[in-house]
Protein backbone atom coordinates (compact mmCIF):
# COMPACT_ATOMS: atom_id res chain seq x y z
CA UNK A 1 0.00 0.00 0.00
CA UNK A 2 1.31 3.51 -0.78
CA UNK A 3 2.20 5.99 2.44
CA UNK A 4 0.66 8.35 3.37
CA UNK A 5 3.01 10.79 2.17
CA UNK A 6 2.94 9.12 -1.48
CA UNK A 7 -0.74 9.16 -1.46
CA UNK A 8 -0.95 12.71 -0.25
CA UNK A 9 1.69 13.86 -3.49
CA UNK A 10 -0.44 11.84 -5.64
CA UNK A 11 -3.54 13.96 -4.64
CA UNK A 12 -1.91 16.99 -5.38
CA UNK A 13 -0.15 16.58 -8.75
CA UNK A 14 -3.95 15.69 -9.78
CA UNK A 15 -5.20 18.87 -8.67
CA UNK A 16 -2.67 20.12 -10.14
CA UNK A 17 -3.73 18.34 -13.97
CA UNK A 18 -7.13 19.14 -12.96
CA UNK A 19 -6.43 22.91 -13.23
CA UNK A 20 -4.03 22.61 -16.20
CA UNK A 21 -5.43 23.58 -19.24
CA UNK A 22 -3.90 22.37 -23.24
CA UNK A 23 -5.52 24.51 -26.09
CA UNK A 24 -5.02 24.23 -29.41
CA UNK A 25 -4.05 27.07 -31.81
CA UNK A 26 -5.04 26.80 -35.84
CA UNK A 27 -4.05 30.26 -36.87
CA UNK A 28 -2.23 30.08 -40.48
CA UNK A 29 -1.30 26.29 -41.93
CA UNK A 30 0.91 24.63 -38.77
CA UNK A 31 -0.60 23.29 -35.61
CA UNK A 32 0.21 24.74 -32.28
CA UNK A 33 -0.73 24.75 -28.64
CA UNK A 34 0.13 26.36 -25.22
CA UNK A 35 -0.38 24.44 -21.68
CA UNK A 36 -1.28 26.42 -19.02
CA UNK A 37 -0.66 25.20 -15.49
CA UNK A 38 -0.44 26.67 -11.40
CA UNK A 39 2.89 25.54 -11.93
CA UNK A 40 5.96 23.96 -14.41
CA UNK A 41 4.90 20.54 -15.27
CA UNK A 42 7.64 17.03 -15.77
CA UNK A 43 5.87 16.56 -19.17
CA UNK A 44 6.05 15.78 -23.00
CA UNK A 45 3.46 17.01 -25.64
CA UNK A 46 2.32 14.15 -28.00
CA UNK A 47 1.06 15.24 -31.32
CA UNK A 48 -1.06 11.69 -32.35
CA UNK A 49 -3.37 10.83 -35.02
CA UNK A 50 -6.99 9.69 -33.68
CA UNK A 51 -9.19 8.23 -36.92
CA UNK A 52 -12.43 8.02 -34.99
CA UNK A 53 -13.36 9.56 -32.16
CA UNK A 54 -13.88 7.02 -29.55
CA UNK A 55 -10.56 5.01 -30.81
CA UNK A 56 -7.01 5.12 -29.65
CA UNK A 57 -4.64 8.19 -30.54
CA UNK A 58 -1.60 7.08 -32.60
CA UNK A 59 1.12 8.72 -31.32
CA UNK A 60 2.87 11.12 -34.82
CA UNK A 61 6.88 9.96 -34.74
CA UNK A 62 9.87 12.48 -34.42
CA UNK A 63 7.01 15.45 -33.24
CA UNK A 64 6.79 14.44 -29.17
CA UNK A 65 8.91 17.32 -27.41
CA UNK A 66 8.88 18.51 -23.95
CA UNK A 67 6.33 20.70 -22.43
CA UNK A 68 8.58 23.76 -21.22
CA UNK A 69 7.01 27.18 -20.35
CA UNK A 70 3.52 28.05 -21.34
CA UNK A 71 3.65 30.09 -24.39
CA UNK A 72 2.59 28.45 -27.94
CA UNK A 73 4.75 25.69 -28.68
CA UNK A 74 4.47 24.09 -32.30
CA UNK A 75 5.70 21.05 -33.52
CA UNK A 76 8.10 21.80 -36.71
CA UNK A 77 5.21 22.88 -39.07
CA UNK A 78 2.76 20.09 -38.77
CA UNK A 79 -0.06 21.40 -41.02
CA UNK A 80 -3.62 21.17 -39.54
CA UNK A 81 -5.92 17.95 -40.64
CA UNK A 82 -9.47 16.91 -38.52
CA UNK A 83 -7.51 13.61 -37.09
CA UNK A 84 -5.27 15.81 -35.58
CA UNK A 85 -5.00 15.76 -31.79
CA UNK A 86 -2.27 16.84 -29.02
CA UNK A 87 -1.89 14.61 -25.65
CA UNK A 88 0.11 15.90 -22.22
CA UNK A 89 1.79 12.59 -21.08
CA UNK A 90 3.47 12.40 -17.72
CA UNK A 91 4.38 9.49 -15.46
CA UNK A 92 3.51 7.10 -18.18
CA UNK A 93 -0.12 8.55 -18.70
CA UNK A 94 -2.18 11.09 -20.92
CA UNK A 95 -3.06 13.68 -18.40
CA UNK A 96 -4.88 16.04 -20.93
CA UNK A 97 -5.77 15.85 -24.66
CA UNK A 98 -7.18 17.64 -27.31
CA UNK A 99 -8.10 17.29 -31.03
CA UNK A 100 -9.25 19.02 -34.11
CA UNK A 101 -12.38 17.36 -35.47
CA UNK A 102 -14.73 19.23 -34.68
CA UNK A 103 -13.05 22.59 -36.44
CA UNK A 104 -13.61 23.40 -40.24
CA UNK A 105 -10.07 22.23 -41.79
CA UNK A 106 -8.32 21.15 -44.74
CA UNK A 107 -8.64 16.96 -44.85
CA UNK A 108 -11.34 14.54 -44.09
CA UNK A 109 -12.13 12.27 -41.05
CA UNK A 110 -12.00 9.15 -43.26
CA UNK A 111 -8.77 9.66 -44.58
CA UNK A 112 -5.79 7.15 -44.34
CA UNK A 113 -2.51 8.21 -42.75
CA UNK A 114 0.60 7.10 -44.50
CA UNK A 115 4.13 7.56 -43.31
CA UNK A 116 7.45 7.33 -45.74
CA UNK A 117 10.60 7.26 -44.36
CA UNK A 118 13.42 7.49 -46.67
CA UNK A 119 12.29 10.13 -48.58
CA UNK A 120 14.15 8.94 -52.02
CA UNK A 121 13.25 6.11 -54.31
CA UNK A 122 13.49 3.57 -51.99
CA UNK A 123 11.56 5.17 -49.58
CA UNK A 124 9.30 2.37 -47.42
CA UNK A 125 5.68 3.22 -46.60
CA UNK A 126 2.76 2.23 -44.39
CA UNK A 127 -0.18 3.00 -42.83
CA UNK A 128 -0.63 3.86 -39.63
CA UNK A 129 -3.43 1.85 -37.65
CA UNK A 130 -4.13 -0.20 -34.70
CA UNK A 131 -1.36 1.46 -32.95
CA UNK A 132 1.49 0.14 -35.85
CA UNK A 133 2.51 0.81 -38.97
CA UNK A 134 1.40 -1.30 -41.73
CA UNK A 135 3.27 -1.80 -44.57
CA UNK A 136 0.70 -1.32 -47.72
CA UNK A 137 1.47 -4.33 -48.89
CA UNK A 138 -0.23 -6.24 -46.45
CA UNK A 139 -2.66 -2.98 -45.22
CA UNK A 140 -6.32 -3.63 -45.66
CA UNK A 141 -9.06 -1.83 -44.81
CA UNK A 142 -12.91 -2.60 -44.44
CA UNK A 143 -14.79 -2.63 -47.78
CA UNK A 144 -11.40 -1.83 -49.82
CA UNK A 145 -10.53 -5.59 -50.32
CA UNK A 146 -8.09 -8.00 -49.77
CA UNK A 147 -5.00 -7.01 -48.17
CA UNK A 148 -2.65 -5.13 -50.38
CA UNK A 149 -4.78 -4.55 -52.75
CA UNK A 150 -4.63 -0.34 -52.68
CA UNK A 151 -0.73 -0.33 -52.73
CA UNK A 152 -0.23 0.52 -55.81
CA UNK A 153 -2.93 3.06 -56.44
CA UNK A 154 -2.11 4.64 -52.72
CA UNK A 155 1.60 4.89 -53.97
CA UNK A 156 0.36 6.91 -57.07
CA UNK A 157 -1.45 8.94 -54.88
CA UNK A 158 1.05 10.14 -53.05
CA UNK A 159 3.37 10.40 -56.10
CA UNK A 160 1.11 12.46 -57.99
CA UNK A 161 -0.18 14.46 -55.17
CA UNK A 162 -3.35 13.29 -54.62
CA UNK A 163 -2.14 12.83 -50.63
CA UNK A 164 -1.45 15.65 -48.48
CA UNK A 165 1.35 16.47 -47.04
CA UNK A 166 1.10 17.07 -43.03
CA UNK A 167 4.60 16.96 -42.26
CA UNK A 168 8.54 16.49 -43.33
CA UNK A 169 10.80 16.13 -40.75
CA UNK A 170 13.75 18.37 -40.54
CA UNK A 171 16.41 15.70 -39.99
CA UNK A 172 18.24 12.79 -40.93
CA UNK A 173 15.67 10.56 -39.97
CA UNK A 174 13.19 11.34 -43.82
CA UNK A 175 10.04 10.69 -42.36
CA UNK A 176 7.29 12.46 -44.15
CA UNK A 177 3.44 12.23 -43.00
CA UNK A 178 1.07 12.02 -46.13
CA UNK A 179 -2.76 11.95 -45.18
CA UNK A 180 -4.77 10.00 -48.18
CA UNK A 181 -8.24 10.19 -49.72
CA UNK A 182 -9.44 6.86 -48.82
CA UNK A 183 -13.09 7.24 -49.50
CA UNK A 184 -13.11 7.14 -53.16
CA UNK A 185 -11.75 3.52 -52.94
CA UNK A 186 -14.71 2.46 -50.42
CA UNK A 187 -17.26 3.81 -52.55
CA UNK A 188 -15.54 2.31 -56.17
CA UNK A 189 -15.23 -1.29 -53.87
CA UNK A 190 -18.97 -0.53 -53.01
CA UNK A 191 -20.14 0.05 -56.37
CA UNK A 192 -18.78 -2.69 -57.79
CA UNK A 193 -19.90 -5.05 -55.16
CA UNK A 194 -23.60 -3.75 -55.76
CA UNK A 195 -22.55 -3.67 -59.93
CA UNK A 196 -22.10 -7.63 -58.99
CA UNK A 197 -24.85 -8.46 -57.23
CA UNK A 198 -27.52 -6.49 -59.72
CA UNK A 199 -25.13 -8.98 -62.50
CA UNK A 200 -26.06 -11.90 -60.39
CA UNK A 201 -29.83 -11.46 -59.78
CA UNK A 202 -29.75 -10.59 -63.59
CA UNK A 203 -28.54 -13.95 -64.33
CA UNK A 204 -30.50 -15.75 -61.80
CA UNK A 205 -33.56 -13.48 -63.40
CA UNK A 206 -32.72 -15.22 -66.97
CA UNK A 207 -32.32 -18.48 -65.56
CA UNK A 208 -35.63 -18.66 -64.26
CA UNK A 209 -37.03 -17.43 -67.09
CA UNK A 210 -35.27 -19.80 -69.48
CA UNK A 211 -36.40 -22.81 -67.11
CA UNK A 212 -40.18 -21.71 -67.31
CA UNK A 213 -40.22 -21.33 -71.13
CA UNK A 214 -38.44 -24.92 -70.97
CA UNK A 215 -41.15 -25.81 -68.54
CA UNK A 216 -44.06 -24.65 -71.02
CA UNK A 217 -42.78 -26.34 -73.82
CA UNK A 218 -42.62 -29.15 -71.70
CA UNK A 219 -46.14 -29.23 -70.72
CA UNK A 220 -47.16 -28.19 -74.21
CA UNK A 221 -45.28 -31.21 -75.68
CA UNK A 222 -46.79 -33.67 -73.24
CA UNK A 223 -50.29 -32.06 -73.87
CA UNK A 224 -50.10 -32.69 -77.28
CA UNK A 225 -48.87 -36.09 -76.92
CA UNK A 226 -52.28 -36.81 -74.94
CA UNK A 227 -54.76 -35.13 -77.74
CA UNK A 228 -53.37 -37.68 -80.54
CA UNK A 229 -53.93 -40.77 -78.04
CA UNK A 230 -57.08 -39.70 -77.30
CA UNK A 231 -57.97 -39.50 -81.70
Amino acid sequence: HPSPVAAADAKAWEQLWARSQLVLHTTGQALSCSLSAPCDLPAKLVPCWQSVPTGPCQALPGLQQPAVGQGPLEFGGLRLHPNLCVQVWSDGQARLTQCLRDRVLPGRPDDLLLIEFGGNANASLCALEQGTCTPLASFTSTGAGPPGLLEQELRQDVAAGQCRQIWLSENSTGITLWACPLHKYLRTRWALAWMGVLLGAACLLLLLLLKKEDVKGWLKSLKAGHSSEGE
